[in-house]
């Protein structure tokens, strides 16, 4: 009877989220609250997400060197897996392999699940938004499919970051160590067009309207270019858009 109960609470419930349409990054507290409770009644050791091989730590690494996106440890994101959102999930992103990790509820730290790349569309980490692109996308002959931070600099125009790790040996008398150095590629989408963005030379060619405004910007915020390239294109692109936005007046 406790079963039929619980079962007749999930098509209800089934029925309000499906009603409602919406998407990882414009829930509301009340919405997020109703998934929860979704996932109490199915039981989080039955949900769909927890579905992946273990995760394996091959590389032995020295002090906190590591391949993940800003530290090892799991924190608490959100992320659309197999159509279906699900918050305060336990995770951490390995940018070396492009990998999204979960950690199963109820289970220790050292115990990761590599969630499948294909069914994931977005997620959510410290504050960052990503979601996977596929080259199939772009139109560009170098683009790599995976995950890429989402940034909205305004009306169809995106900025888009991919965060990668670099894997070097290393070798000295304790043994054999392996460290990781992050690097970054940058791309724009633009009225529904895909375009590299990594240096000066590839936004000139998006924007040659602006290419006194780009070249300005850069020598204003050479030092910044040098100690934060994103946070510095990122406000070139809001600059470009915000001189867009007046020309238009």
């Amino acid at each position: 009877m406790q079963f039929r109960k619980s079962k007749i609470k999930l098509v209800v419930l089934l029925t309000i989220i499906t009603s409602t349409g919406l998407k990882i990054h414009s829930q509301t507290n009340s919405e997020i609250s109703l998934y929860t409770k979704f996932d109490s009644i199915v039981g989080k050791e039955n949900l769909g997400l927890n579905n992946g091989p273990l995760t394996l730590y091959p590389y032995k690494t020295i002090g906190d060197n590591n391949m993940f996106f800003k530290n090892d440890k799991y924190t608490v994101g959100n992320l659309v897996y197999d159509g279906q959102p699900y918050f305060n999930a336990k995770l951490k992103y390995d940018i070396y392999k492009d990998q999204l990790i979960l950690n199963p509820p109820e289970q220790p730290e050292h115990i990761g699940i590599s969630l499948i790349q294909d069914k994931i569309d977005s997620f959510s980490l410290y504050g960052k938004n990503f979601i996977k692109i596929t080259k199939s996308q772009t139109a560009l002959p170098d683009f790599t499919s995976g995950y890429y931070e989402i940034i909205k600099i305004g009306k169809n125009f995106n900025l888009f970051i991919k965060h990668h790790k670099d894997i070097l040996k290393e070798i000295n008398e304790e043994g054999v160590f392996y460290s990781f150095h992050e690097n970054y590629q940058y791309y724009i989408e633009y009225n529904g067009k895909f375009y590299e963005a990594n240096n000066k030379s590839n936004i000139v060619k998006v924007f040659p309207d602006y290419k006194k405004q780009i070249n300005v910007f850069y020598q204003k915020n050479k030092s910044l270019s040098k100690t934060d390239y994103n946070q510095f294109i990122n406000g070139l692109m809001i600059s470009i858009y915000d001189s867009s936005i007046n020309n238009s007046k």
